[in-house]
């Protein structure tokens, strides 16, 4: 291989791998992955989220929610190995739910792989079927 065959492919490798990272090197998919649990806790905590209801930060990747007295809680986190946000919820005694939402690059936004649900519409049934059964 003679030095600018070499240089191509390096240079190649380098564009392959600016699309899958942002300027510091992390994988785009795991900011976004973040930047989505980040924004779930803001909006749900926030001056116009859910009345009575707790969080509590695990990580930067995770979070728990509840709501006294109810006996149930759910839990939401990014996933890196598998590039996606799990949300499972519990109402005690039952069994648990999970849902896995993957970044769907033609839609824009993330989907669960279940149902192709979008994250915000779905975290607003897990809540009601959940901790807020008397918003049905």
């Amino acid at each position: 291989m003679s030095e600018d065959e070499g240089r191509k492919k390096l240079l190649g490798l380098a564009a392959k791998v600016r699309e899958k990272t942002g300027p510091t090197g992390v994988p785009t998919l795991d900011e976004q992955g973040l930047a989505l649990v980040d924004d779930l806790a803001k909006t749900l905590t926030g001056t116009d989220g859910m009345p009575g209801l707790r969080l509590h930060r695990e990580s930067t990747a995770k979070f728990r929610l509840e709501r006294p007295p109810r006996n149930a809680d759910i839990w939401v986190e990014w996933q890196r190995p598998i590039g996606a946000l799990v949300v499972v919820s519990q109402l005690f005694g039952n069994p648990k739910s999970t849902v896995r939402y993957v970044f769907d690059r033609a839609l824009g936004y993330f989907r669960s792989m279940e149902n192709d649900a979008e994250v915000y519409g779905d975290i607003s049934r897990i809540l009601v079927e959940t901790l807020y059964p008397e918003a049905r």
